[in-house]
Formats: structure tokens, sequence, C-alpha cells
């Protein structure tokens, strides 16, 4: 094996110096554009969870005779008309139940009011300590009152071109990802290649197990929470239930975010004690499935955290970005331990081979 002079090892090292600056430099570039464009992150976000989505699909369409582009496109015009159909079937749902909590609002604004003032009275009577939780939930009664009876139109519109981008956005990267992968991995420099390399397939595979499992098992609460709120004919089954399926996505305290509207509005309503229970059972039964089932059998080995280190990092994405980054902060942290412990592991490796 011929040795380099030193003057050839400065120059490769310069090369692989250029090569990681326009690396980290493209990421940068790609990381600013999705979050400056109004909508575009979002979209690329549901993208990427569609991409990983149908990617377990594209191998057994491969074996039963199809080239990589016509299963891919099989999946997705499969994918369309689905969605499609259960669009004609859940639109006029929809419409009729954002309908009916746009004409009930302005009385559950009030009776949320009136709530929140006898539980201050109550609080004064039992502690003797004065509370002002009224003075701070106007504020946000009336944002919400914005929300819901000027603003809910044009943000449904905004999710429907959300929803319309990320499937398109998702057939390319699925189309190109292998090209996009060597052209990144080519900028990548030799010395770190084979950790980046390894690095690259670790979280494509975490990364996919845990969205696979999350929502598969947010789809099943939300279904169970529609199923049951609609067996006791509960007003907004449908619009609860898929509230339930998104905030599930939260570990911990997404469950319960998820059943507090039902309750308002199950008190709202003058609900009894065994009304109100029959309410809170149908979040319960979902709880029990999801924790008693879903989880250890879909979620629990994928993510090994800290439950107290997922409590921060779902206060720190919520601090930052509200319900989506409590959302996004646990595989983000994951991919970040899976880097960070490869990193280590290259460089204590680079230590002991140069000792």
């Amino acid at each position: 094996m011929l040795s380099l002079t030193s003057e050839q090892k400065i120059r490769l090292k310069r090369i692989n110096i250029i090569k990681l600056l326009v690396f980290v430099g493209l990421l940068t570039v790609l990381g600013s554009v999705l979050f400056l464009i109004n909508n575009l992150f979002i979209s690329f976000l549901l993208a990427f969870v569609i991409s990983y989505l149908a990617r377990p699909l594209i191998a057994p369409l491969e074996r039963a005779g199809l080239s990589y582009n016509m299963a891919l496109i099989f999946i997705f015009l499969t994918g369309i008309s689905l969605i499609g159909l259960l669009g004609i079937w859940t639109f006029p749902l929809i419409s009729q139940q954002v309908n009916n909590l746009q004409a009930e609002w302005p009385r559950y604004s009030e009776g949320l009011l009136n709530l929140i003032e006898a539980a201050e009275l109550k609080i004064k009577s039992w502690l003797g300590i004065e509370v002002h939780l009224q003075n701070k939930s106007k504020d946000q009664i009336l944002y919400f009152s914005q929300v819901i009876l000027k603003d809910l139109p044009s943000i449904l519109l905004q999710a429907l071109s959300v929803m319309l981008l990320a499937p398109f956005l998702a057939f390319f990267m699925l189309k190109d990802s292998q090209k996009i992968s060597k052209r990144f991995m080519m900028l990548v420099p030799n010395s770190v290649f084979e950790m980046v390399l390894n690095l690259q397939y670790q979280i494509n595979q975490q990364l996919g197990q845990f969205i696979r499992a999350r929502f598969l098992e947010a789809f099943i609460v939300g279904l169970v929470t529609f199923l049951g709120l609609t067996l006791i004919s509960f007003p907004f089954a449908f619009l609860l239930g898929g509230f339930a399926a998104i905030t599930n996505l939260i570990p911990y305290i997404g469950p319960i975010i998820g059943g507090v509207p039902a309750v308002i509005i199950a008190l709202l309503n003058g609900y009894q004690a065994w009304d109100l229970s029959l309410v809170i059972g149908v979040y319960l039964i979902a709880q029990f499935i999801d924790a008693g089932i879903l989880v250890p059998i879909l979620v629990a080995r994928i993510v090994n955290l800290h439950p107290v280190t997922v409590v921060l990092l779902i206060i720190l994405g919520g601090q930052f970005m509200g319900i989506l980054g409590m959302i996004i902060s646990i595989p983000v942290a994951n991919a970040l331990k899976v880097t960070s412990l490869a990193v280590y592991e290259h460089i204590t490796q680079f230590k002991n081979r140069t000792l």
C-alpha cells in the first residue's frame, strides 16, 4: 500500500474539511428554508411520516414482480383512493359537527367561565386561598372564540393545503431517497464515512419503527374513543376522537389533554354523575387498551428513555413549538441520543487506535 506524502495528507485533510463544511451548510440551509416558509415545515414533517409509513409496503410488492417505481405508484394511488373514500364519508360528519360547535360555542364559553368562577369559590372555601383563575382564563377563552367562530374555516383550508402537499413531497422522498442519500454521503469526509453510514441506518430503523408504532397506537385510541362516544350518543364524537388520537402522540400528558374537552362539554351540558362516569369510562377504556396492550407490544422497546427525561423533553418541546413540539420531542431526542452514542464510540475507537 502506497504511503501518502505530507503534502497529499494536508490536501486530503483540506478536502475533508471542505466536504464537512458543505454538508453542514446544506443541512443548515435546508433547515432554515423549512422553518422560514409558512407551513412548509409541517408539510415536510407530515411527508416524512408518510414516507416511513409507506416504506415497508414497497418490498413485498417488489417481491411480487413490480419495479420499485411501479410499487411506489401503486401504493400512493391506493392510499389516495382510500383517503378519498374516507373523506367522502367523513367530510359531511366533520362539517356538521364543526357547524354545531360554532353554534354552541357562545353557550359553552359562558358556561366555562361560570365553571371557573365556581371552582374559585370552592378553592377559597376549602383552602382559604383566593385564586384568580377567571381573569387568566378570559383571554384564552376569547382567543378560542376567535379561532372557532372566525378563523376555523381558514385554518381548515391551510390544513387541507398541507395535507395535499405532504403526499406529493413524500412520493419524491421515496422515489429519490437513494439518489439523495448517495449525494449527501459523497459530501461526508472519509474519516467519518463509516460512522455516518451506520448512524443513518440506525436512525432510519428506529424512527421508522417509532413512527409506525405511534401512529397505529394513536389511530386505535382515536377509533375506540370515537366508537365509545358514539355508543353513548355524546356530541362531537368524531372531533373528540380525532383530538384524542392527536394528543395521544404526546406521552404521559397527552391522554389527559385528550379527555379534558369531553369532560368540560359533559359538565356544561349538565350531565349527572352516571352520564359523566360513562364519558370518563370511554377514555379510561381507550387508555387501558393503549397502556395495557398497545404500548407493551408496539412502543416500549423502541425508545429507551427514562420517564423523567421524557417529561422534561415534552415540556421543552412545548415551550419551543407548542403541541407539535411536544409530539416530535421524543423521536428527535432519540435520534440525538443515537447520534451522540455513535460519535462517542467513534472518538473512543479513534483514540484507542492512536494509542
